[in-house]
């Protein structure tokens, strides 16, 4: 993994935690803040896809890239879904690494599966920074019991973490697919840029058809109501994962783009504690310290 992309996940990693935290503030909204949010994104890049579409030849790509599109977009909902409320029924120090943490090892199956490389050291580090995770949601040592890890919102941050390693995985091949069509005519990462667009109206669009479908119009109104900040948390979205696409653009190995994005778990919970104001436990301090030197193994 280059240089390169290794500060640009950082970064994306450092932006993603305070997005978080964001939401964190206005848990209460739940579908409303996603549909604000996303929404916002999809409105700011809309001038990009229609430059992008009448420069470029983009009756090129495949069918293939469009299906895979809507179904990261569909996974891309059930994570923001599932974040959402995990934040509702727990901090943010214990959702926030639970729901990066998670889909490591999910995604390194996967792309094992797939055909892809992964080496003894990325499954070594993929393995302690998992059991880092583990460590985060107790208080204590003499309290590591089963039922810790089965209160709601640590429920719902394993069902953001499958939504997360959904998305990635089907992310780098939309992108395999894109590049290997446009690559005559533009950089990959104009059409990064362009995949992140469009995947923002593959979000926006069915939270609003849900609400629809399930008569939440109350929603729209409250979506409306919080559009400042809820803008500015889209952008923050769009910027982080914005990021990781380029980043994905440099790496043949997608696990270790998603990896190495789990150093915004330590942002997390630093914002948690010194922002939001949440207690911090030794077992958390272990875990995040576990979750360093996977990093590290994985990345050597």
């Amino acid at each position: 993994m280059s240089l390169t992309a290794i500060i640009i996940v950082v970064i994306s990693a450092a932006l993603h935690a305070g997005w978080n935290a964001v939401g964190k503030f206005y848990q209460a909204s739940g579908t409303a803040f996603l549909l604000s949010a996303t929404t916002a994104a999809s409105v700011l890049f809309t001038p990009y896809i229609v430059w992008f579409g009448t420069r470029f030849p983009v009756e090129e790509i495949s069918i293939q890239f469009w299906w895979i599109l809507v179904v990261s977009g569909l996974c891309q909902m059930v994570y923001l879904t599932g974040i959402v409320y995990a934040y509702k029924n727990a901090d943010v120090g214990i959702v926030y690494p639970l729901a990066r943490g998670f889909p490591v090892l999910l995604v390194g199956a996967a792309i094992f599966l797939m055909g892809y490389s992964v080496s003894s050291n990325q499954w070594i580090g993929f393995f302690v920074l998992f059991i880092g995770c583990i460590f985060l949601p107790v208080t204590s040592f003499k309290e590591l019991k089963i039922r810790d890890y089965l209160q709601p919102g640590i429920l719902w941050a394993g069902f953001a973490a499958l939504g997360t390693a959904g998305y990635s995985v089907l992310d780098k091949e939309a992108l395999n697919i894109l590049t290997h069509a446009m690559g005559l005519y533009v950089s990959n990462e104009y059409s990064a840029i362009y995949y992140l667009a469009l995947q923002y109206w593959a979000m926006s669009v069915p939270i609003a058809l849900w609400m629809i479908c399930t008569r939440q119009y109350q929603q729209f109104e409250t979506a409306w109501s919080i559009k400042g900040v809820a803008s500015i948390a889209g952008i923050m979205m769009s910027t982080t994962y914005g990021l990781v696409l380029v980043a994905m653009s440099f790496t043949e190995n997608v696990s270790l783009v998603v990896a190495l994005r789990q150093v915004s778990i330590i942002f997390g919970l630093v914002i948690g504690v010194f922002w939001l104001g949440e207690r911090f436990y030794i077992p958390r301090f272990f875990g995040a310290l576990f979750i360093i030197v996977g990093l590290m193994v994985a990345l050597t």
